[in-house]
């Protein structure tokens, strides 16, 4: 009897696509401006100096040593900059609160795991009720934003041939038939995740996309993790460590 594939089965992964068309415009970085830099006030020159120092002899009687040391003691200029001041403005970047990484809950409360540090929430910018969850980075690599959807599919009796079979008939669709990888599965908190990456062109960039399948309780779970190429080798920890994050919730 043939395996029972998820109807969806085809969009799955044009879905974390999506997200990462969504995710290059609407998040697109503001160009910096051109503002001019402030400049000091002039210095006085030397004849106002010149002026107050060789004042006349009855000019000196008039500005006693005395009445220069009330008007502008020491006591007044170590008020005015104070090493402790000076000690608050240059200690200032290190009270900012270092970045953590963030937890996304599923839409329906089924599962929670973690995003790492430097990622951002990104349900926002899909609208499909079959998605769960979404998340991104918040800076670009190569014009791209590293990016993992995952979405509610249909139950599946072969999970690993349902992979199998999708993985072939994706990669012919987009013409890529030597450029998709099956892999080992995983182990998802108890649940075993088979799963495959393939290489697609997306707005010019060559992105790394990566599934796991997850069956759980009648209800098949499909993370994509979505990685510029460059940054492919590095990111590949980032997605078993939000793998080893998954915690279900029933």
């Amino acid at each position: 009897m043939p395996a029972l594939l998820p109807r969806r089965r085809a969009t799955t992964t044009a879905v974390a696509t999506l997200l990462a068309l969504g995710a290059l415009t609407a998040c697109a970085q503001e160009e910096p401006t051109d503002d001019p830099t402030p400049t000091s006030a002039p210095a006085p020159t030397q004849d106002d100096t010149g002026t107050t120092s060789d004042a006349p002899d009855d000019q000196e009687v008039t500005s006693a040593p005395d009445d220069q040391e009330a008007t502008s003691a020491p006591d007044d200029a170590t008020a005015t900059s104070t090493p402790d001041d000076a000690s608050q403005t240059s200690e200032a970047p290190a009270t900012a609160a270092p970045a953590e990484p963030i937890t996304l809950t599923a839409t329906d409360d089924s599962f929670t795991l973690s995003a790492p540090e430097g990622w951002e929430d990104a349900l926002d910018l899909v609208d499909d009720e079959n998605i769960l969850a979404a998340a991104k980075a918040t800076e670009q690599v190569d014009d791209f934003y590293t990016n993992v959807v995952v979405t509610k599919e249909e139950y599946v009796r072969n999970l690993t041939g349902a992979v199998e079979e999708t993985a072939a008939q994706l990669a012919e669709q987009e013409g890529v038939e030597d450029d998709y990888e099956l892999l080992e599965p995983a182990e998802v908190d108890g649940n075993r995740a088979p799963g495959y990456t393939i290489v697609r062109e997306v707005q010019g960039s060559t992105v790394h996309q990566t599934q796991r399948w997850i069956s759980h309780d009648g209800t098949l779970y499909v993370v994509t993790f979505s990685v510029v190429e460059s940054e492919s080798d590095e990111a590949a920890s980032v997605l078993d460590d939000m793998l080893a994050s998954w915690e279900w919730q029933d």
